[in-house]
C-alpha cells in the first residue's frame, strides 16, 4: 500500500514529489547538467540562502556555505543547465561481506567514487550560496537500477523524460521522533558502501564548523520491534544486495540518530541544521535502541569521517 506523504508540517524539502512509507522511498525532481562534457543528473535538498531555498523547496542550511574551498566545488550555468567540475565514477560493483559479527566487515567497496574535482555542495555562478546538489546518475541511458552500473546505490527509478527519480531513504530518529533522510556522499570507502553511498575523499576536507553530529550504534538490538546498529543491518538486512525495485521495501536502516532537522514551523530561520554530519559512533553494546541524541553523546566517540545525509521528512511511526 503506498503512503505519501506531503503535509507541510512533515516534510523538509518541500520539493519532494512523494514519500512511499511502506517502501521508504522519496521521489525527487531530476535535473539535467554536464561534467567534463558529459551529461549527468542530480538532485537539489539544501541550499545556503534562505531566498534559493525557498525558492527551490529546500531545506535551509546556511552552514553549509562555510564548509570550505577544499569542500565545496565551483559550478557554472551553461545554456541554462549546471555544468559541474567533477562527477562520481562507477568502478565494479557495491560490495559488502559481513564479518561475524556483521560489523566492521571483511570487506566492503563502494559502488561509486568521485573524481578529485568533485563536490555535492556547489557554488554555482550567478546563484547565491551554496546548494547541495548530489549528482545520482551519469550519462545519456539507458540507466542501470539493477546493479547501478551509471546510477547511484540508492536509485530504485528513473525517468529522464518526466524528469523525476526515486530513491531508498535511510531511517533514524531525533528527539525520540522517527526521520527520513537521505544518505548520498560520504568521506570514508567503508561508510560509503554501508551507506549505498557515493565516496567523495573531498568531504573529508570539510570545515568541522560546517558539521553537525550523527549518532551511529555499531552493536545494538537486534529484535525487529526495536533493531538498531550497524551489526544488525550487517546480518539482518539485505545489505549485501543491490537495491532494486523489486526487494525496495526490505532494504535495512540501522536507525541512526540524528541531533537536528530543520525547523518545520520556522524552515528559513537558522536553527543550526546541516545536511553534513561528524559521524559519532557508539562502540559500547546497547540492550535498548536510542532515539534521542542526548542519549548518544555521552558514550560516543568520533569515527573520524562525514556523511552528507540531508532530513527529508519526520517518519510514520507504524514504519519503524
Amino acid at each position: 500500500m503506498l503512503h505519501l506523504i506531503f503535509a507541510a508540517s512533515l516534510l523538509f524539502v518541500k520539493s519532494v514529489l512523494a514519500v512511499d512509507t511502506t517502501a521508504h522511498t522519496a521521489t525527487f525532481a531530476l535535473h539535467h547538467g554536464s561534467a567534463n562534457g558529459k551529461s549527468v543528473w542530480y538532485i537539489q535538498t539544501d541550499a545556503s540562502d534562505a531566498g534559493v531555498a525557498k525558492a527551490r523547496g529546500l531545506d535551509f542550511a546556511p552552514d553549509i556555505a562555510n564548509l570550505g574551498s577544499a569542500a565545496i566545488a565551483a559550478a557554472k550555468l551553461s545554456g541554462g543547465e549546471v555544468a559541474f567540475a567533477g562527477a562520481p565514477d562507477v568502478p565494479p560493483a557495491r560490495t559488502y561481506v559481513a564479518s561475524g559479527g556483521g560489523f566492521p566487515p571483511k570487506s566492503a567497496t563502494p559502488g561509486g567514487v568521485a573524481d578529485a574535482a568533485y563536490s555535492p555542495f556547489v557554488h554555482i555562478a550567478g546563484v547565491a550560496g551554496v546548494i547541495n546538489a548530489p549528482i545520482v546518475a551519469t550519462g545519456d541511458g539507458p540507466f542501470d537500477v539493477e546493479h547501478h552500473t551509471n546510477t547511484q546505490d540508492r536509485v530504485i527509478a528513473i525517468d529522464a523524460a518526466k524528469h523525476t527519480v526515486t530513491l531508498v531513504l535511510a531511517r533514524g530518529f531525533v528527539d525520540a521522533k522517527p526521520v527520513y533522510y537521505l544518505s548520498t556522499e560520504a568521506s570514508d570507502p567503508v561508510a560509503s558502501a554501508v551507506e549505498r553511498a557515493t565516496y567523495v575523499p573531498r568531504l573529508a576536507k570539510a570545515s568541522p564548523a560546517a558539521e553537525i553530529p550523527i549518532g551511529v550504534v555499531v552493536n545494538g538490538p537486534v529484535s525487529p520491534a526495536d533493531a538498531q546498529g550497524l551489526a544488525f543491518l550487517a546480518l539482518h538486512t539485505p545489505l549485501a544486495e543491490d537495491a532494486t525495485l523489486a526487494n525496495v521495501a526490505t532494504i535495512g536502516s540501522p536507525f541512526n540518530v540524528l541531533s537536528l532537522v530543520p525547523d518545520t514551523k520556522n524552515p528559513y530561520a537558522d536553527n543550526g541544521y546541516s545536511p553534513l554530519w561528524n559521524v559519532m559512533a557508539v562502540g559500547v553494546p546497547q540492550a535498548k535502541r536510542i532515539t534521542g541524541y542526548a542519549g548518544i553523546a555521552p558514550i560516543a566517540k568520533p569515527a573520524g569521517f562525514a556523511v552528507n545525509c540531508p532530513a527529508i521528512a519526520f517518519g510514520d511511526p507504524a514504519a519503524y
